[in-house]
Order: C-alpha cells, then structure tokens, then sequence
C-alpha cells in the first residue's frame, strides 16, 4: 500500500519537473530580471569580502544524486529541483554569488556517460537555475569553467580542443547573463592560460584558481607544468584576471601555505581562497591523500565523512587567510550550509541562517545540555 505521503511527494515532484524543465527549454534572452546591486569588481576595489559557496559536486553525491569516482553532474538533466534547493540553501547561508553546476559539465566528461547530446541543455539548465536564485536573492552569478582532462602538455591538437570546449561553454555563460566566469581546479598553467584567453575574449571578469596537488623536488609548490604557483598566478593576473588564487584539493590545514606562497608573487591582486572542508595535514596535503587511520585505506572518494573539517577550523582558516589579504572566499568540496555560514559570520555578516546558529541553553532541549557541560573542560559531563 502507497502511503498518502509518499503519493504526494511523488506527485509534487513530477509537478515541479514538467513546469520547471519545461521552462528552462525555452530559448535563452540573455537578459537579466534583476541585476546584483553592485559589480565584482566594485565590491573587491571597495575592500570588501565576497564569498562564492563551492562544493555542489560532493554535497549533491552526499545526497544520493551524484556518482562517486566518475562524478559527472547528470543530476542537472534528471533531478534539478535538487540543484536549485542547494542553490537556496548557499545563499541563505551567506553566499553572496550563485555559481551555476557547470563542474564537468564540458563535453569532454559527458562524452564519457553517453550524453554529449545533451551538453548544451545542461548547462543552460545549469546556468539558468542559478539565475533564477540570484535574481530572487539580489545576488551575484557567475558561469563555471573547469579542468577539462583532455589536456596535454606541448600538443597542439589538445590546446585547440580544450580551447573549443571552453568557447562553447563560455558562449552559453553569456547568452544566459552571468556576471563573470570562474575559471577553476586548473592543474595546468597551460590551461588556465586557454581558459582565460577565451573568457576575456567574450569581455567577462574572470576569477582563476588551481588546484595544487605537490610540490616539486626541491620543495617548492607548484603546478603540473613545472610553475611556481605564485608565478603561475602573477601570469593569470597580468594577462587580465580579476581575481586569481586556489581552490578544492587542500583543506584549511594546507592551503594556508600555499596563499602565503602567492601573496609573495603577487603583493597587490585580489585573491581567492576556496578550501575543500577536510583535515588535510603535512603529511597528507591534499583530500586526495588523507588516509582513514582506523580502516588503513585511503579515505577518498568514499570515505571522507569520518575527515570533515569542524567549524572551529573554517573560523580560524578565514581569520587567517583574511589577514594574508585572500577577499575572495569560499569553501569547495564537503562544503554545507553551516561552513558557508561560518565563513560568512568570521567575516562580521549575519546571513539569514543565523539564526539557526549554535544556542547552549535558553530554551529547549538546549537547557539541559548547558547545564551539563563543564565549560572549564569542554567536557559533557
């Protein structure tokens, strides 16, 4: 027997994908309903922080909607109502920009699943889910772009068909409005290069980041191709970059150096810091690495939950990267809501999730447990 319940749910979302799909088939105006109050750019000059909730990938994977390993965002096409709620709950946590799902979203990775048929309608999905959200929300939005994989150092046929993935992809980001474009997880040099020239060439604002993995034989952080991270940088900053900078692969516990690192290049450039939300070590620099102690065996991809950060960690990560001048912030991997408001009320804002914050007595069920905790010890006695 069907419970009432469940045949409502069921019902509810069928609704929702025949409306909403159906709307988001129509052809593209590139126009904007409503535009965020001020530019980027605007809001960096004027020394402000931004914050760019990142992570869709893995908190969409936590949700049952998302394959691990191959980790191509198919959800886009088959459940967007999902995307769209975690666009709701970033931006009621403090996100002040609406990044479309456009992570893998190239034809090279759809290729792979047998849908590159679909490229264009998924990231016009995409693009347009996050639009809406920031329309609604007066907030910023950017379009994605990202490692492509097919990338090969010194070869010419590679450079012209990752230059022809980004070109369309870009193409579809402005016809649907964005703001500007983030170019991000770049292991290459080379290819941030390519990503940005194609950006700047369709005149949008670009925020660039890598994703750093090691450091070479001598000790020094640096990209796939041999650069030093804070030259590769400086480069992407020079040739037009608004904003330049690291995310996803280094939790708050490594990527700390690596800001250092860069600031050292590059003394007067807006800076991004996007961490994914892991206890990485020295030991350990990167998620990719992180061992489960208990299970000796690599925790990723599917055993990270035990290695999340606490929101202790994101406070002090932020405190710190704000001092090293980082204006640009974010969380990527493992992100939630209650990080991106961490994030968000470190930096003196009080996001509409606040109000959900942690309460340690006063009323509730919350009044027994601070009469039980010994706040000499931080111990629940």
């Amino acid at each position: 027997m069907i419970h009432m319940s469940h045949l409502i749910n069921v019902l509810a979302h069928a609704h929702w994908n025949i409306v909403v799909k159906s709307e988001m088939a129509q052809s593209p105006t590139g126009k904007r309903a409503k535009q965020a109050s001020r530019s980027l750019e605007e809001r960096l000059v004027a020394g402000e922080c931004v914050i760019c909730a990142e992570g869709y990938l893995l908190a969409l994977a936590r949700r049952g909607y998302i394959s691990h390993g191959a980790f191509i965002p198919d959800v886009v096409l088959e459940d967007p109502e999902m995307v769209k709620l975690l666009h709701y709950e970033f931006a009621h946590c403090g996100s002040d920009v609406m990044e479309a799902f456009q992570y893998f979203t190239l034809r090279s990775h759809l290729r792979k699943i047998g849908r590159e048929a679909d490229l264009e309608k998924c990231n016009r999905l995409a693009l347009k889910m996050a639009r809406e959200v920031a329309e609604e929300k007066g907030l910023l939005f950017a379009g994605g772009l990202c490692n492509s994989s097919v990338y090969i150092p010194d070869n010419e046929e590679s450079y012209k068909e990752v230059r022809a993935i980004f070109e369309e992809q870009v193409v579809w980001c402005v016809e649907e409005g964005v703001d500007y474009m983030i170019g991000e997880t770049f292991r290459y040099l080379g290819e941030a290069k390519i990503a940005l020239e194609v950006i700047k060439a369709h005149g949008k604002p670009a925020v660039m980041t890598f994703c750093l993995h090691r450091k070479d034989d001598n000790g020094q952080l640096t990209t796939l191709d041999g650069v030093n991270i804070g030259d590769a940088c400086k480069e992407l900053a020079d040739a037009g970059a608004l904003v330049v900078g690291v995310n996803c692969a280094r939790g708050p516990g490594t990527m700390i150096e690596v800001i250092e690192e860069i600031r050292k290049k590059c003394p007067n450039v807006h800076l991004a810091a996007l961490p994914v939300a892991y206890r990485t070590t020295e030991e350990e620099p990167t998620f990719y690495n992180i061992t489960d102690k208990g299970l000796n065996q690599q925790a990723y991809p599917d055993g990270l939950d035990p290695m999340l950060v606490s929101i202790t960690d994101i406070k002090n990560f932020t405190k710190k990267a704000y001092d090293l001048g980082v204006r640009y912030f974010g969380i990527c991997c493992g992100n939630s809501g209650h990080y991106t408001r961490t994030m968000a009320e470190t930096l003196g804002r009080c996001p509409p999730a606040s109000k959900y914050g942690t309460k340690l007595g006063g009323y509730g069920p919350n009044r027994e447990l601070k009469e039980s905790l010994n706040y000499e010890s931080g111990r629940v006695l």
